[in-house]
């Protein structure tokens, strides 16, 4: 007999790991996680999302969606400490919610003295909250900062600098989702076609008028999000309010838009890419 699990009542089977997913579940999720910071939590931490992959595997592209849907996300090609400086007081008043970072590896490119100090920028965002550069003047009134973070590496850059991220504490601060595609060369046909390669279609959630969403799990579905984040650095307790968080704006967007859906099981297959092993994206005409 197959196992199953009850949530909110019924019983329901208990999908299979496949390590596969459809793009748009993807870019649902990636949508879900920047609302994810209109609903409150047991932490103020914000944490994020980094997506990792060999490279021309779309990582850029997925997270290009809320660059071109959002008016609170701020996309930064080439940070530095000017950038985050000038940034400040948009991201203590919430007016950038989310920070992208198309090429995280790009930080490490100059002195490495640099590289660190914006390392340590992007774990107080998206943790304890971030006052300013340390060299600013301290007697003077400052505003504590925090921003979701969202950004894309190769695998190569992630299996060199995770053994130093974990001693800094910086992996535990986000979830780190490996992705491939299932066939790489549905781009290639797709120019072939001489088009683009079909990622899927999905509806945007839009940001909360009143801003604030509000939480509605329930502690069984608490408890199955957790069973997910099992490969995950450790400690969970970042990415596993962030990952409930995103769940409940994902079932807000779902009732407004009267989308028959279900948010646990989008965000469980976005799971996929929260594995050992990283999950194939399909994308186009392919099926799961």
């Amino acid at each position: 007999m197959a196992k199953s699990a009850r949530v909110n009542g019924a019983e329901r089977p208990l999908r299979k790991w496949t390590g596969e997913l459809r793009a748009e579940i993807l870019l649902e999720a990636i949508c879900a996680l920047h609302l994810a910071t209109y609903v409150d939590g047991p932490t103020k931490d914000k944490g994020g999302l980094i997506l990792v992959g060999p490279p021309g595997m779309l990582k850029t592209t997925f997270l290009d969606t809320l660059d071109l849907n959002y008016h609170n996300t701020h996309c930064a090609s080439n940070l530095n400490t000017t950038t985050l400086l000038k940034l400040q007081g948009q991201f203590s008043n919430g007016s950038i919610r989310s920070l992208i970072l198309p090429d995280v590896q790009a930080m490490y490119a100059g002195d490495p003295r640099t590289a660190a100090r914006l390392e340590q920028a992007l774990m107080q965002l998206a943790g304890e909250g971030n006052r300013g550069a340390s060299w600013q003047d301290a007697r003077f009134q400052k505003f504590k900062s925090r921003c979701a973070v969202f950004g894309a590496m190769t695998q190569r850059h992630y299996e060199q600098m995770s053994g130093r991220w974990e001693e800094s504490g910086f992996l535990r601060r986000f979830l780190w989702a490996g992705i491939m595609l299932k066939d790489p060369e549905v781009l290639m046909d797709a120019i072939e076609e001489w088009q683009r390669a079909e990622l899927g279609t999905i509806r945007i959630p839009e940001c909360p008028a009143n801003g604030s969403i509000p939480d509605t799990l329930t502690q069984a579905e608490r408890a199955a999000i957790r069973s997910w984040l099992k490969y995950q650095p450790q400690p969970h307790e970042v990415q596993y309010s962030l990952m409930c968080r995103a769940t409940s704006a994902l079932r807000w967007h779902y009732k407004r838009q009267n989308i028959k859906a279900d948010p646990m099981h989008t965000m469980r297959e976005f799971a996929e890419t929260l594995q050992r092993d990283a999950a194939r994206v399909v994308i186009g005409s392919e099926r799961t």
